[in-house]
């Protein structure tokens, strides 16, 4: 689920969405997902490699077009410890000629984690920031599944199977 700051709606930058997904993109303002909005990680041994996306829509409020702004992708464990992972850019807009004078812009973003290390199976927060105020937070859990040993058929009190 993602968690969102309550924002001015006239004034602040606001996350509109944050999820994971399989795979996606942004093509002409548009932002296409491929198995989008999932929350857990199903793997075999820890640590493992995955390779995912996080996409993320945000409202640009007018005030801030023409600026730059810092924008900050970072990764939280279970203990609040700040993980390697940061993905850092910068955001710089303009009005589109068909807004009107104070509407704000929709921006969608895709981030690739190609080749990500989970360390350990456990829960796991993607923290989007913008201008370093956090706008939203995404919870992922990482699962340490394997295969189900087979079923063994015990005799009762030392019987055996066996006929004599």
């Amino acid at each position: 689920m993602t968690q969102t700051v309550a924002p001015n709606q006239l004034t602040d930058f606001e996350a509109l969405a944050f999820f994971t997904a399989d795979h996606a993109s942004v093509e002409s303002g548009k932002a296409y997902v491929s198995g989008g909005f999932w929350d857990q990680l199903n793997l075999p041994a820890y640590p493992a490699q995955v390779s995912i996306y996080l996409v993320a829509v945000i409202r640009v409020p007018s005030r801030a077009y023409l600026e730059d702004h810092q924008i900050t992708v970072g990764m939280i464990d279970a203990d609040d410890t700040i993980l390697p992972l940061r993905i850092e850019g910068s955001l710089r807009v303009g009005a589109s000629p068909h807004l009107k004078p104070g509407d704000p812009t929709i921006i969608p973003m895709a981030f690739p984690l190609n080749g990500m290390t989970i360390e350990r199976a456990g829960d796991y927060w993607f923290v989007l920031s913008i201008d370093e105020s956090e706008k939203a937070r995404y919870h992922i859990r990482a699962l340490q599944v394997g295969p189900v040993p087979p079923a063994t058929s015990a005799a009762p009190d030392g019987e055996s199977d066996q006929e004599e």
